[in-house]
């Protein structure tokens, strides 16, 4: 049995109007709530998915322990929306495996250091991950 049930990420950002656009675009999730006592903004899905965000003082000094992966159809087209939007490239595309590729990703980043990946798998027969809820 399970000790909880998830009920969101949150993701710490320094200023909430911001980041309710940038994610809001990404994801393409609506707006629950926004500002509520000053620190928490709400990104909602078609399901029970949720994005809260939480203002805060600091900024991001170390990296991620966590992120989030979207699947995409192209990644550098993808890539050139999240830095239009104000985010910023981490990493440059990468493929895997070297030798005979079968996905594609780049390491990007909100507006407020916050990292997350642009994924293309384009052949799943060239790679070992399970099939648990990455696109084919």
């Amino acid at each position: 049995m399970a000790i909880g049930k998830l009920w969101c990420t949150v993701l710490d950002v320094n200023d909430l109007a911001e980041a309710e656009r940038f994610w809001a675009e990404v994801t393409g999730f609506r707006l629950g709530f926004s500002g509520w006592n000053d620190q928490f903004s709400s990104l909602r899905g078609e399901g029970d998915e949720e994005i809260l965000l939480q203002l805060v003082a600091e900024t991001k000094a170390v990296k991620n322990r966590a992120h989030l992966d979207f699947g995409v159809e192209d990644v550098n087209r993808a890539a050139e929306e999240v830095v239009a939007l104000g985010g910023s490239v981490v990493h440059p595309l990468r493929s895997w495996p070297e030798h005979d590729p079968g996905m594609e990703w780049v390491i990007a980043a909100d507006p407020f250091g916050n990292e997350f990946c642009l994924i293309r798998i384009y052949d799943r027969s060239k790679i070992s991950i399970p099939a648990v809820s990455h696109p084919a």
